[in-house]
């Protein structure tokens, strides 16, 4: 009798695992997130001067348009200060022990950057590519994408998330909605178009919330 009932419970426990729907173990790192581009004058990417391009394809923010965007995560790094015509690769560091060797090295210096992924919603308006915005989150369609910012763009996007982290640390970043737009900057008879994130008073859906901590646990 004791042998029957253990045939049994392994018959038992390899159907019930033969029915079970097989699940993906998905982390932050497994997402692929396209890359969102501010079009300048001199971009070989396709697009109107002042345009937000998600993928190098699709025009997500017209110049002079403005989008509340959700903020899903922002990383600061550090990239060697190689002048922009120069064939040779720039060394990235993560931390401040690899920045300072990189410093200790070269000729060039560092230079702070971020990579900021972003939320962005389907606009309410007519001829909207809906495939562009693929991803449901409660009643809203979304794009998501990743804008890499330095400089300027980086004072106008990163330190601006940064400091409202300080004075908010109870409030993530992502909890709160951000204006996205491209702000023309001048200096001397150059000009050109770079990314800026303005806090709003609004809120994103509880769902955008949850999913959001689930990429960034």
């Amino acid at each position: 009798m004791p042998k029957t009932e253990i045939v049994e419970a392994k018959k038992q426990e390899i159907k019930k695992t033969e029915t079970e729907t097989p699940q993906l173990v998905i982390s932050a790192s497994d997402i692929e997130i396209s890359k969102i581009n501010l079009i300048q004058k001199s971009s070989t990417i396709e697009g109107s001067v002042g345009s937000f391009v998600l993928d190098q394809q699709h025009e997500i923010l017209e110049a002079g348009e403005t989008s509340e965007v959700v903020v899903v995560s922002a990383v600061k790094s550090w990239r060697e200060n190689i002048p922009y015509e120069s064939d040779e690769m720039p060394r990235i560091a993560s931390t401040e022990e690899e920045k300072s060797i990189i410093e200790a090295e070269s000729e060039y210096g560092t230079i702070e950057f971020a990579e900021i992924t972003l939320l962005i919603p389907k606009p309410d308006k007519k001829d909207v590519d809906e495939s562009v915005y693929p991803y449901p989150i409660g009643d809203e369609h979304f794009a998501l994408g990743k804008i890499n910012v330095a400089k300027d763009a980086y004072r106008m996007t990163y330190k601006r998330l940064a400091t409202f982290s300080l004075f908010n640390a109870e409030l993530p970043v992502g909890h709160r909605l951000w204006t996205l737009k491209g702000e023309v900057m001048t200096k001397g008879k150059y000009s050109w178009f770079a990314p800026s994130l303005s806090i709003t008073k609004n809120s994103p859906s509880d769902e955008v919330k949850t999913f959001i901590s689930r990429l960034t646990v």
